[in-house]
């Protein structure tokens, strides 16, 4: 793949010398289930084929010297006792998948590696888990270690809650790691061993529309949006004394409906996103079986409309691209991805109008904005994976 030789070609002008190994990680879309991870929900997400890869070698000492191809810096680290680096801030996503291996007793040596990749940068697909992944997937395979697909994913996720400082659920990790070519992928965040694929099907493709709105969500937004879900948790086990509710997954939408008046209207718009949401979630995977892309695609477009009018995590950019899609020939449906605040959106499009709608969605949205976005037709791609080089 075009990324990997040049990751391998940046590695030999850095350090001037051959990397044996390298971690390919790919972004992930979010196609439902908007923060419904952390609330133990359901998911419905894919890998994509834009990738992050991380190529290196092992090196004497117990060091990191990493350089960000995106930055052209070089940053060292010791890789006994890595620190969180509030300079060089993408360091941290490497340094915390090596911290949080040695807390699963798996020390690793020094090593050198070069990032580059593919994936947009703050774009909403999720370029840092896909470093995380890529980052453990090089050490795993420059210092062999047992460790399922599943294990990557919430090591991964460990990284980004313990050390970045982003207490995100498993979406972005899980997606990454366990993607599969031409498949959704279905998570139970309960029970991240029953997740399935499901064929999207041969007549939709995505389009993801960039807003050129840079999001961030190391800023304590996506934190403060998690304790209102929990708060909103306790206050329905309360309610509903009889019933195990430790999250938002299991409160129905018709215990909401009965019983949210009792909450502070901010804490009770953004619990009946993520209620309504799970809902969502489970009727666009039937939709998906039936072969009805069209109800899949009713269900995003309420994904988003909840999104900006409930949970609070568009933004005025995301929301023009959501309008300028409207009436495009070829589409089912669209919505914000991943975190929110910025980003892309998400369109499923007809196969054979993808090409036609990224054009007009794109003359649309410069129109309306003045931003000139980037528009990407992708496919959903295999996981993670190391490999020898």
């Amino acid at each position: 793949m075009r990324i990997l030789e040049q990751a391998r070609q940046a590695f030999a002008e850095v350090f001037g010398a051959p990397a044996t190994a390298a971690g390919v990680a790919p972004g992930r879309v979010e196609v439902l289930g908007n923060h419904t991870d952390y609330n133990e929900g359901f998911i419905l997400s894919a890998a994509i084929d834009r990738h992050i890869v991380v190529a290196g070698r092992r090196a004497p000492g117990a060091s990191a010297r990493v350089h960000a191809a995106a930055f052209k810096k070089t940053v060292e680290f010791p890789v006994a006792a890595p620190a969180k680096n509030e300079a060089d801030f993408w360091v941290n996503y490497v340094a915390g998948v090596v911290a949080a291996l040695a807390r699963r007793g798996v020390e690793v040596g020094g090593f050198e590696a070069v990032i580059d990749g593919d994936v947009p940068l703050g774009s909403g697909l999720s370029s840092s888990a896909a470093l995380e992944v890529a980052t453990l997937k090089l050490l795993q395979t420059l210092y062999p270690f047992a460790m399922d697909g599943i294990q990557a994913s919430l090591t991964a996720q460990e990284a980004e809650n313990q050390f970045v400082g982003v207490n995100c659920g498993i979406l972005d990790q899980f997606s990454s790691a366990m993607g599969a070519k031409d498949q959704l992928i279905f998570l139970d965040c309960r029970d991240l061993a029953a997740y399935k694929h499901v064929p999207m099907g041969a007549g939709a493709q995505l389009v993801l529309a960039n807003t050129n709105a840079k999001h961030a969500l190391a800023d304590g937004t996506y934190n403060r949006l998690r304790e209102s879900c929990f708060a909103a948790a306790r206050y329905f086990a309360e309610k509903l004394p009889g019933r195990k509710i430790t999250h938002l997954r299991d409160v129905t939408v018709e215990d909401f409906e009965r019983l949210s008046a009792g909450l502070p209207e901010e804490t009770a718009k953004r619990a009946k996103h993520v209620i309504t949401e799970n809902a969502r979630v489970l009727a666009g995977v039937e939709g998906l079986k039936n072969g009805d892309l069209a109800a899949m695609g009713r269900c995003m477009d309420g994904s988003h409309r909840s999104s900006r009018d409930d949970f609070g995590n568009s933004c005025p950019e995301l929301n023009a691209m959501f309008d300028c899609a409207e009436g495009l020939p070829g589409l089912y449906g669209r919505r914000l991805s991943g975190g929110g605040f910025g980003g892309c959106t998400v369109n499923l499009v007809a196969a054979g109008a993808a090409e036609e709608f990224a054009a007009k969605l794109a003359e649309r949205y410069a129109a309306r904005t003045g931003i000139q976005p980037q528009m990407h037709l992708c496919r959903a791609d295999d996981g993670a994976k190391g490999v020898q080089l």
